[in-house]
């Protein structure tokens, strides 16, 4: 299963992404819509590093995730932290919550690797399903159709307790993004348990993300390259969309 094992590393090779400005910049969004927002759900939540400033800052907060490995860290973690958060595992294309939100977020990716258009229209079903009247949904999708390399890119990530080797492909006809993982995991001294896993992620036109939004009843908010208010273009790596339940 995706990031089983790579959930032990995930925090690690994550490091340096600041969490707190992802809120931030979540708030300002809503406080240009002049909209409120008292609660929120995490979807994709991982370990929930994503989750806590939410929390933190006092909103009824929600984490939702398929993975049982990087949900046991987040609960973990939240417990150290001393944070009161729902932590569910579930599939974000059918997900229910135990209260509507008034606020759903997906970032750094998790919508993209949902491969089939019909599974994306599920997610942004159950996203419906679960907010509240006028409620936001703020997601991000990569989008690289034209700067992701066509041909296999090698990558390492090498630490003192382990080693990842990362293959990565492109598939232009299928728009799919592929990623094989080796790992070399030290489990004593000069033992190295070797691990491998697959990752996959689909590729989205906004026009493709926006039909199926309005299709399901949410109206158009805003679409922007990541973390600014400036419009995607054809070069944007990674494009956040707003939308409203109407």
């Amino acid at each position: 299963m995706e990031y089983e094992r790579l959930a032990v590393f995930y925090d690690h090779l994550m490091q340096g992404i600041d969490y707190e400005a992802w809120v931030s910049y979540v708030e300002k969004i809503i406080a240009k819509l002049k909209g409120e927002v008292c609660s929120v759900v995490d979807l994709a939540c991982g370990t929930g590093n994503s989750t806590f400033p939410w929390a933190r800052r006092g909103y009824r907060t929600f984490g939702v995730d398929l993975s049982e490995a990087m949900l046991k860290q987040a609960l973990q973690k939240a417990r150290t932290q001393g944070l009161k958060i729902v932590f569910l595992r579930q599939d974000i294309r059918n997900f229910k919550l135990e209260e509507p939100v008034d606020l759903a977020v997906c970032f750094q990716d998790g919508l993209n690797y949902i491969l089939e258009p019909e599974g994306l229209r599920r997610a942004f079903q159950a996203v419906y399903n679960n907010l509240r009247g006028k409620g936001y949904f703020i997601f991000d999708l990569n989008y690289l159709p034209q700067i992701v390399p066509k041909n296999e890119q090698i990558s390492v990530a090498e630490e003192e307790l382990f080693t990842l080797i990362w293959r990565t492909n492109f598939s232009e006809k299928e728009r799919l993004w592929e990623a094989e993982v080796t790992g070399f995991v030290k489990t004593r001294e000069n033992y190295y348990e070797k691990f491998h896993e697959k990752h996959r992620e689909r590729i989205y036109e906004p026009s493709e993300v926006w039909a199926h939004l309005t299709e399901l009843g949410f109206t158009i908010q805003g679409t922007y390259q990541a973390f600014t208010f400036d419009p995607p273009h054809a070069q944007t790596p990674r494009i956040v969309y707003v939308g409203q339940k109407i």
